[in-house]
């Protein structure tokens, strides 16, 4: 049995670590609400300029913007499908640890899904955010074509312009014929799911469904989800009188990138909330373990407490009986 002085040391340790943890998961506690207050306002955002940029099309004549023009589907590529221009895997993980299984859930389902790609990496154009994503492809001994780390707490669209521009431009100067994001999807406070979404091109169906998937199915701010976001059908039906300056094309050229930059600035802060969510969690059930530690050190304690003082009064009469012998 440890010493009473090693018990006292391990109790206040474990004390420290408790209050540590504790802390920790109401800062992530917070810090997970704001994530999702954030990613909800920019939503209005998104559905209006969905909207506009499918009734600029009926003034269009029909006309595509090409970040919009689909080039296959690369959701079904397959190892054995080789293909000229390569496809852009955005790996979205975070920048630190101590978040239970969140990055782990995140590698495991990449390797899952594209185990052909770490294989045959010339297919493909790999693009990390976040420091653990930029690690995990050091260690398949691959070299990102472009790394984005650092982004603290809350992503901002500044931060996320870099990310965008880049897709941008490599879809359309044909360096990748598609941009796939495997990211993490804020569903409730203990359920988070790792998505794989195709933002390039544009298609106006996922991007709305991606747009309803900002809002949590549970929680305080789930019952946004009742919201009715009508951008599909019907919308030709309106009358709206339009000035457009300088034409209709040069309007949806110019929409068309920030839309996506809206889509991956919402799986950032969708990142971010199942990071904090994932780091409440772990910070929860350490400040539990803790606990129940404390109180196993702290019986422990006592009964190597009560076992010195009982041999204390053992070794005081014993002496007194001794003496008495004399």
């Amino acid at each position: 049995m440890a010493s009473i002085q090693e018990i006292k040391r391990r109790i206040k340790a474990v004390t420290s670590t408790s209050q540590i943890t504790k802390a920790m998961e109401m800062v992530s506690a917070t810090k997970m609400r704001r994530a999702q207050e954030i990613a909800l306002m920019s939503r209005p955002y998104a559905v209006e300029s969905l909207r506009i940029l499918r009734e600029l099309s009926l003034h269009a004549g029909g006309y595509v913007p090409a970040i919009m023009r689909p080039r296959g589907n690369p959701l079904e590529a397959s190892g054995q499908n080789a293909k000229s221009i390569p496809t852009a895997l955005v790996l979205i993980a975070a920048d630190r640890g101590l978040a239970g299984s969140f990055n782990a859930n995140v590698f495991r389902t990449f390797e899952r899904k594209y185990a052909h790609a770490l294989t045959n990496p010339e297919k493909f154009v790999f693009i990390s955010v976040g420091k653990k994503a930029e690690e995990f492809f050091a260690r398949k001994g691959i070299l990102p074509k472009a790394a984005f780390k650092g982004f603290g707490d809350y992503a901002t669209p500044e931060e996320v312009r870099p990310l965008t521009a880049g897709l941008v431009e490599g879809f359309l100067s044909m360096q990748w014929d598609a941009a796939i994001v495997v990211s993490t999807h804020f569903r409730s406070t203990l359920r988070q799911d790792v998505l794989v979404r195709e933002v390039l091109p544009i298609q106006g169906e996922k991007l709305m469904e991606t747009i309803r998937e900002i809002v949590p199915e549970y929680g305080r701010y789930s019952i946004t989800n009742n919201l009715q976001l009508t951008t599909d059908n019907g919308i030709g039906e309106r009358q709206f009188e339009y000035l457009i300056e300088p034409d209709p094309k040069s309007v949806m050229d110019a929409l068309a990138p920030e839309l996506v930059e809206i889509v991956l600035y919402d799986f950032m802060l969708e990142a971010n909330a199942s990071e904090h969510s994932a780091r409440m969690v772990a910070m929860k059930n350490a400040s539990e373990n803790a606990k129940e530690l404390k109180e196993s050190l702290t019986l422990e304690y006592n009964k190597a407490r009560q076992a010195a003082i009982t041999r204390e009064i053992s070794e005081i009469v014993g002496g007194a009986e001794a003496l008495t012998n004399i």
